[in-house]
């Protein structure tokens, strides 16, 4: 077997002018990678190696959840490398090419992932050069990675002088008019490409096909086809997008990769629903640890094609991914409402008659735009009758106790929550939940007794990606991503409204609020911020720490961070943030959960396909249980005796006995379950199915 470094090379995954990608052995860590190999050429060149060096880092710094992440980067053997994550499915380039013109709205949401991860990369300086279709992994649940930062140059850096090796720096179908001069580029010049990608998702043609001076004249000099005359059933608002998004100027082009599919999505609008269904998703067959990389030129990819019919089969980590059985499900429909149904159909589509939120995606910097009304006064009188009235109950009520809970739950329905449920909290009296819904910039709130959504609330300026309630259910915090960085926002839950705001340094995706209800903790890009809730400002700064998720010890005391790329989980003084332990669980941390009666924190290791069980008191892993594929999340049962465990890309929620840490069951979901969260009763449990804008219901009481 070949070696290079700790790396034992198993087999080839792509081969192109930019290096070979490999399925690869870190025998250093004991976990398989996609490690991309970069020409000799290039390692020889020193101002190559000098950008290569300095990107990377800046690269793999970055938490857009879109973005693979990077282990391990720079010299080895003579050679550059990246060690990333490695991923199954297949690239966006082999789903067209397998199942031809995607229909309209699964190509919007697959881009509207891809947009996520460029405005994350633009907001921290970065720009990909290189977007395209064979640089776009979809998972079997259409989750998207974004990979292949190797040609990424910092904003406004001119045109490479790296041309001299004879590289092709890009895809030439894909490439804004200004990467053949000597111009800056940005943030724009991906939106361009995204804008080629769009085209081609609709049609399974590249706007300008032929040889290299016919689509380099096209690219300068050419307006690109109608989206709707080569494809039927296309609408034809989104040939303007198209057309704005590859505009010749810069400027004429959307600001940011987010708007241009804000703009898809409003298209969509009073649009027909396509007749053809999106293909069966089937559960990844094999587990592997997660990343991937591909490379241009050869269009191939990191990602390993999957088996027709998925099976159940162990792993090499020992550990078994489980293929998802059809889930009988109530049928869906409007959800019903005080004035009126919420229409969750469409993506983009704000609760009738309400003023649809400002689009913001993470790493978005797009300025606000004022809506324009133009209604005779009858019209006017009728649309405020129309306004959704955003349904609160009351907070306050103590808690419910809990029953037993059950190890083998059961599906009891599937409510609609909106674009992209990325998180759910239940309020502490159990009366209501709320959904963060990333998109379209809101709170989703959940009527617990009914199941039924029954109203948003407005999220200002981003998108909501985390929430955490006050003990006394009187105010919600919601993590926001803003920009380049992001903001805490405070819910007065009898109002339904965001009262204040809050800098962070970045967009915190977890946040936890102590039982006193005095301090909100919230994750940050290299620090944790520590909220003073009376005074709604940060006070002070957990420094030194990567946290990725966040627990604190029933009695408030301990603060057990997840720090995804060190393989730790630490434990602080939740008070004075003092260092208490660090303990290495398995690969990639994720999420952290505090047993709520036992001296035990329960971790996912989502790129080793398990949970890991920590004893606080010895600072040690006392369980490593084997999940399905990419756990993300994890909560426990009311009464402590279960674990609930979402795995994403498996679609499945798994319950753990806590006391065995054994498997007891393993729930089919929705797609892409990204959350879970426990009524305080212990009777329910709410998923949040990422990729199907739904919310699965189980019945988590024992009978």
């Amino acid at each position: 077997m070949e070696r290079i470094g700790r790396y034992e090379l198993l087999s080839l995954i792509g081969r192109g002018g930019m290096g070979e990608v490999w399925r690869a052995h870190d025998a250093g860590r004991g976990r398989d990678v996609a490690l991309k190999l970069l020409p000799t050429t290039l390692s020889e060149n020193s101002e190559y190696q000098r950008r290569f060096r300095r990107e990377s880092h800046l690269v793999a710094r970055l938490r857009e959840p879109h973005l693979i992440p990077i282990h391990d980067h720079g010299e080895i053997d003579g050679r550059l490398f990246l060690d990333m994550r490695l991923v199954e499915g297949r690239s966006l380039h082999e789903v067209l090419r397998d199942e031809g013109p995607l229909p309209v709205r699964r190509a919007v949401a697959l881009l509207g992932q891809v947009a996520d991860a460029l405005d994350a990369a633009h907001a921290d300086g970065l720009v990909h050069r290189d977007v395209k279709p064979s640089n776009v992994l979809v998972t079997p649940n259409d989750f998207v990675y974004v990979v292949d930062f190797g040609l990424a140059y910092a904003v406004d850096t001119p045109r490479t002088r790296l041309t001299m090796t004879g590289v092709t720096l890009g895809t030439l179908e894909y490439m804004a008019p200004e990467r053949f001069s000597n111009r800056p580029v940005d943030g724009r010049t991906d939106v361009y490409s995204l804008a080629c990608m769009l085209f081609e998702c609709l049609t399974r043609d590249t706007p300008f096909p032929g040889d290299f001076p016919t689509q380099m004249f096209g690219h300068l000099n050419v307006d690109p086809p109608r989206c709707s005359e080569r494809s039927p059933g296309v609408p034809v608002a989104l040939d303007a997008v198209v057309a704005r998004g590859m505009a010749k100027v810069p400027g004429d082009r959307f600001a940011t990769a987010g708007d241009l599919v804000a703009a898809a999505r409003e298209a969509l609008r009073g649009a027909p629903r396509e007749t053809a269904s999106r293909p069966a998703v089937v559960s990844p067959a094999v587990v592997s640890p997660a990343g991937a990389a591909v490379d241009g030129a050869a269009a191939a990819t990191a990602l390993v094609s999957l088996p027709p019919v998925a099976t159940a089969r162990p792993s090499g980590n020992g550990s078994v991914a489980l293929a998802s059985p059809a889930v009988a499900r109530p049928a869906e429909g409007p959800v019903p409402h005080p004035s009126g149904p919420l229409d969750f159909s469409d993506p983009a589509r704000p609760a009738p008659g309400a003023p649809p939120p400002e689009f913001r995606r993470p790493g978005s910097r797009r300025p606000r735009r004022g809506v324009v009304w133009a209604a005779a006064g009858v019209l006017v009188l009728a649309a405020v009758v129309a306004l959704v009235v955003t349904t609160v109950p009351l907070a306050g009520s103590p808690a419910p106790a809990p029953v037993a809970g059950s190890a083998t739950p059961t599906v009891v329905g599937t409510v609609p929550v909106g674009a992209s449920p990325v998180a759910v909290q239940v309020a502490p009296d159990g009366r209501f939940a709320y959904v963060a819904d990333r998109d379209a910039g809101v709170l989703t709130v959940v009527d617990t007794a009914t199941d039924t959504a029954t109203g948003t609330i407005p999220v200002p300026d981003g998108g909501p990606q985390a929430v955490a309630f006050s003990p006394d259910g009187r105010h919600a915090y919601v993590g926001i991503a803003r920009g380049a960085g992001g903001e805490v926002g405070v819910v007065d839950t009898a109002a339904g409204a965001v009262t204040a705001t809050i800098p962070t340094r970045s967009a915190p995706m977890m946040l936890v609020v102590s039982p006193d209800g005095r301090r909100v903790h919230a994750s940050e890009t290299g620090s944790i911020a520590v909220i003073d809730t009376d005074t709604n400002a940060v006070v002070d700064r957990v420094e030194g720490v990567r946290p990725h998720g966040l627990a604190l010890s029933p009695d408030g005391t301990l603060l057990a961070v997840a720090e995804y790329d060190a393989d730790v989980v630490r434990i602080l003084g939740a008070v004075d943030g003092r260092p208490v332990a660090t303990i290495p669980v398995g690969r990639s941390p994720h999420a952290v959960a505090w047993h709520r009666t036992a001296p035990r924190v329960l971790v996912t290791d989502y790129a080793g396909d398990s949970v890991s069980v920590i004893d606080p008191s010895s600072a040690r892993v006392v369980a490593t249980v084997p999940t399905a594929v990419h756990p993300q999340a994890v909560t426990t049962s009311a009464d402590g005796r279960h674990a609930y465990v979402a795995a994403i890309d498996a679609s499945v929620v798994q319950v753990l006995d806590t006391t065995t840490s054994a498997v007891t069951a393993t729930v089919p979901t929705g797609r892409g379950p990204s959350s879970v969260a426990v009524t305080p009763d212990g009777r329910k449990a709410y998923v949040t199915d990422l990729l199907d804008g739904t919310m699965t219901v189980l019945n988590v009481a024992e009978a």
